[in-house]
């Protein structure tokens, strides 16, 4: 998804601040894969991580069930840790292999596939809106013709939101509903472009919806089977999936999802997967292994068959960001220049009861991927992220 906007506080089912909005400040996801050791020997290192985990959820004021963190660099066996619980009601420990929804992670696999249909010919990143999907699609979007799938791939259209604070309610209050790229995209046309296309940049999670459609037309599959062979299943991502909307099963362990509302703490986790679809939300199931080994591979051009496919995805532009921090997003990856001076490389993502850092850290050679069982990005952040980072670089912010 992400899952943006907050739902209004008069609501018992009011969800607050999410994704984005979270993020104001600094935003900075099966089991263990089986030829891969998740556990580092106790070293200083990994005795740091862990308490930077144990602190998080131990943390008054911050509502923060449990997390992950997973660190690999070229010094070390990977390291796996948690904190917390990943289940309140059973009162079951989180545990560093078990699977959670990624939300707007989805969309650096969504991204990684585009690009290969670009490599083969099939796709243009300059095509426009009316080459790529049928009129009644783009009808709704007067500015269609200006719109090429690189704008959409890099939040540059000016193509409005969907994903409102109505959406969200509904979204709580009926989990099980299931949401089609019809509605979503007749929300967002109701409302004014958010600017001319190509003049500024504006994360809308409409971008990516359509990002969807496109691969449904020209792949001859649908978007979710194509990502899931070339790159969930090209990798090896065994506890990654992507069920079909209906489907709010979790397989294996896994982190139930919470939000702290007014009424108590609400357990998110049955959200549909369709809920933001193509642009993430509960779409994306994966566990934290998973995502240092997709991110790895994407960085290292193993996903591409072209050098500069991997260059024109990591071709940033500046996407000011609420926090203040440096902020520059490409093709469905985004970085950050973190309070330390670190810059980091790859995505965030937020939904319902969920929130995931999937970040490469070019200066250490070193992936760190953090995970929490609440829709708080924000805590994720600053009692994680940045927190493990200065342990990793030994440069506190």
């Amino acid at each position: 998804m992400t899952y943006r906007p907050p739902l209004r506080a008069s609501q018992p089912i009011a969800l607050h601040r999410l994704c984005r909005a979270a993020t104001a400040m600094f935003i900075l996801t099966a089991a263990a894969c089986d030829n891969e050791p998740s556990v580092l020997p106790p070293t200083p290192l990994a005795s740091e991580l862990q308490r930077v985990l144990d602190l998080s959820v131990a943390k008054p004021g911050v509502v923060l069930p449990g997390a992950i963190a997973y660190y690999k660099d070229s010094a070390h066996q990977p390291w796996s840790g948690a904190a917390g619980q990943g289940d309140l009601s059973s009162r079951i420990a989180m545990r560093g292999h078990d699977r959670f929804r990624a939300g707007s992670v989805l969309k650096t696999l969504l991204a990684t596939v585009v690009l290969q249909h670009v490599e083969s010919g099939a796709l243009s990143l300059d095509a426009k809106l009316p080459t790529l999907l049928a009129e009644p699609v783009t009808a709704g979007f007067p500015q269609a013709n200006q719109i090429s799938l690189r704008m959409l791939l890099n939040h540059t259209s000016g193509i409005p939101e969907w994903v409102n604070d109505e959406v969200h309610a509904r979204a709580a209050s009926e989990p099980s509903r299931v949401w089609s790229a019809d509605e979503a995209l007749a929300i967002a046309a109701a409302q004014p472009p958010a600017f001319a296309p190509g003049t500024a940049w504006g994360y809308s999670n409409t971008n990516y919806t359509l990002v969807g459609l496109i691969l449904d037309r020209v792949g001859g599959k649908s978007w979710r089977q194509q990502v899931r062979e070339r790159v969930i299943d090209r990798l090896g991502l065994a506890g990654t999936t992507l069920p079909e909307p209906g489907d709010t099963t979790l397989p294996g362990d896994y982190a139930h999802g919470y939000h702290a509302a007014p009424g108590g703490i609400l357990d998110l986790t049955a959200v549909d997967p369709s809920m933001a679809g193509a642009a993430g939300g509960h779409a994306l199931v994966t566990t934290a292994p998973d995502l240092a080994r997709f991110v790895d591979a994407l960085l290292a051009g193993q996903l591409f068959t072209k050098s500069e496919t991997l260059t024109a995805m990591t071709t940033m532009i500046d996407a000011p960001h609420e926090s203040g921090l440096p902020h520059h997003y490409g093709l469905g990856l985004e970085t950050f220049t973190m309070p330390n001076g670190t810059r980091v490389i790859g995505h965030s993502g937020s939904t319902a009861g969920y929130a995931v850092m999937m970040f490469r850290i070019p200066g250490q050679d070193a992936t760190l991927i953090t995970a929490v069982n609440t829709t708080d990005l924000f805590a994720n952040a600053l009692q994680i992220f940045i927190p493990a980072l200065d342990v990793i670089t030994g440069r506190p912010g």
